[in-house]
């Protein structure tokens, strides 16, 4: 089947798309809790030679498949070439019965959206009795491919290397604290990896590295309030001011201290001497708070000119050395805040969002298997907006090897927005958390111009941000950069991962757009979220699990063939550079403990490039608002 006619089916609206899936999945149901015994429907024996027939030649052809979990769309994909389903009438895919008795949202929450059938009851029947007689000839053949996306669904034991199938064996990147470990390496290297950087509190060493962190944002965050407020117009001195003048001298002279140990390759941990100086750095803290949440906060002394010209000059130079040390300055902001994730919650459960030092490392005790664990990620305090909103973007990706890398990514995504206005000064998570079982709360009080269900397609970003003047940044710096973070990732992974031959899987990664169009990976899902919990969603699905058939049995076959909204991210492309090698710990390998491992850094012309053209257009963009 044709995934554009399938997609074309599949035109719903918000307003009734609950109500069209729910009466599919209802008319599935009853369809397959007949009893056929009490319909006097039988297969005459011309049916039953051809379905006999039909099923030995897949069994000669490698065409068995079986689907474990509910995703009607690959089943008829793969019936169109001549594949034959192995479905075991005495496990079906859902709880029929207990979806008849279900209220109609429940059909948000399957694992991908029923079709529209135009089959009646008869013909209901009929393919009930032709899969029954295949599966009384194949439930001892094995399958030789098998979709899935929930590992604990595979019997690996018993599994043949022979079978296809649609999960990998082992993916560290998938959980929170596994993609942290997995790119430590990168997150003070300029790469083509955009990533928040993040804190894993294992041991002492490691809350000692966040709390460096953590100063070194505030020390810099203070230079961006000066400098900023001075750029515009804003006097920064009175002679009764409320923050102290030595505040800048002193944060001048740490920002020195910081650069020299840059500079000179100083390896030395405790640089701001935290622990046997905690007096200072509180005294630090509480006025560079004033200055993050007081708009008229000013430094006690005499305004002059060249007192304020002499100020700016200093601290607009400590800002630009310290860029070239901190990739990631642009993020930051300047209120410090970071989030703070549970390492086993999802959806947006258990997320914080914090400013204060002390609350975080009182809930950040370091890792014990008896409680919750925790990631440390700086918040990105710059991020793009949409009718004044935050938004995210949902980005699927195929793997269909690890050994090399092999690489598919999606041309269509959905992108979810938080339902009002966004705000470093509140931290209500309708401002700041976009996952969609969080945001669908507030959906009756949303910004206006946010859409009913908060969220887009792709093409409806991509057309907002033509009406915006920056209709080149989607095809030039976000979707080549989420390819380039994706491929980035898979690489820094090879050496963790378990790839098994025959194996492909489909990811979700979540990015956020800066707003300077850069796209920062936030995190890698192995179940990709495929349920219509939206119309969005509802119309996408079927046509990318179509396009994953196209890739994984046509393209496998013909590598001429279509591969629909799927594009093969080429490795020529991230061609590094430089050889620079970049030391990184393998924390999952207890064999490994002790060595050092070496990854090349993924730096590319290319994405300078992009990223200062970029930076060219929003300037202008910017100054013509």
């Amino acid at each position: 089947m044709n995934s554009l006619k399938l997609n074309s089916r599949y035109s719903l609206h918000f307003k009734n798309y609950t109500e069209e899936l729910y009466k599919a999945l209802i008319k599935e149901c009853n369809y397959n809790l007949l009893n056929l015994s009490t319909l006097n429907t039988l297969l005459d024996d011309e049916s039953l030679t051809s379905v006999s027939n039909r099923t030995m030649k897949a069994i000669k052809d490698q065409k068995i498949f079986s689907v474990l979990g509910y995703f009607p769309t690959i089943s008829v994909e793969l019936r169109n070439r001549g594949w034959v389903e192995k479905r075991d009438p005495y496990r079906p895919p859902i709880n029929y019965l207990q979806y008849l008795k279900s209220p109609p949202y429940m059909v948000n929450w399957v694992e991908s959206p029923p079709l529209i059938s135009p089959m009646n009851e008869y013909e209901g029947a009929i393919e009930r009795l032709k899969s029954l007689q295949s599966w009384s000839i194949l439930k001892n053949k094995r399958s030789d491919f098998i979709f899935v996306t929930r590992k604990r669904l595979i019997n690996w034991s018993s599994l043949s290397k022979f079978t296809c199938v649609s999960q990998m064996t082992r993916h560290i990147f998938c959980t929170k604290d596994g993609l942290a470990q997995c790119l430590e390496s990168y997150k003070n290297a300029e790469t083509n990896l955009m990533f928040p950087r993040c804190h894993y509190i294992r041991t002492e060493a490691d809350s000692d590295a966040f709390v460096e962190d953590y100063i070194t944002t505030a020390l810099v965050s203070t230079l961006k309030i000066i400098v900023k407020s001075i750029e515009n117009n804003k006097n920064m001195f009175t002679a009764d001011g409320n923050i102290p003048y030595k505040l800048i001298d002193f944060v001048k002279r740490c920002v020195l201290k910081f650069l020299n140990k840059q500079k000179a390759g100083n390896t030395e941990t405790d640089i701001w001497k935290f622990n046997s100086q905690k007096e200072v750095w509180n005294e630090f803290m509480i006025h560079y708070k004033k200055l993050t949440i007081d708009s008229n906060a000013k430094f006690n002394q005499e305004y002059t000119n060249e007192l304020e010209l002499d100020v700016y000059a200093k601290c607009k130079y400590l800002l630009e050395e310290v860029k070239i040390y901190c990739p990631q300055h642009y993020i930051d902001g300047i209120t410090n805040t970071w989030i703070i994730k549970p390492t086993s919650n999802c959806s947006g459960h258990g997320i914080i969002l914090s400013r204060d030092l002390q609350m975080i490392k009182q809930k950040i005790p370091k890792s014990d298997i008896s409680r919750n664990n925790y990631i440390l990620q700086k918040y990105i305090e710059r991020p793009l907006l949409v009718y004044t909103c935050k938004i995210d973007l949902r980005q699927w990706f195929l793997v269909t090897n690890m050994n090399p890398v092999v690489v598919w990514m999606y041309k269509e995504g959905y992108v979810r927005f938080c339902t009002n206005s966004f705000s470093m000064g509140n931290m209500h998570e309708s401002i700041h958390l976009s996952n969609v079982r969080l945001q669908i709360r507030y959906r009756k009080i949303r910004n206006s111009q946010v859409p009913a269900e908060c969220m887009w397609d792709y093409r409806e970003l991509q057309n907002h941000l033509r009406n915006i003047g920056q209709e080149y940044v989607w095809d030039e710096l976000i979707f080549p950069g989420m390819s380039e973070s994706i491929y980035a990732v898979l690489q820094a992974a090879t050496d963790t991962s378990f790839y098994r031959d025959n194996t492909f899987q489909l990811y979700g990664a979540d990015f956020l757009i800066t707003d300077n169009f850069i796209p920062y990976l936030i995190e890698i899902n192995s179940i990709p979220g495929l349920n219509p919990s939206t119309s969005v969603i509802a119309n996408l699905v079927p046509m990318l699990l179509g396009d994953i058939i196209k890739v994984t049995v046509d393209y496998k076959n013909n590598t001429n063939a279509d591969t629909g909204l799927f594009v093969k991210v080429v490795p020529e492309k991230w061609k590094p550079t430089s050889a620079a090698a970049v030391d990184s710990g393998n924390p999952f390998n207890s064999s490994a403990a002790g060595t050092a491992n070496y990854h090349t850094p993924f730096t590319f012309d290319y994405h300078r490039r992009l990223v200062s053209l970029r930076l060219h257009r929003y300037n202008v963009y910017k100054f013509a608002q």
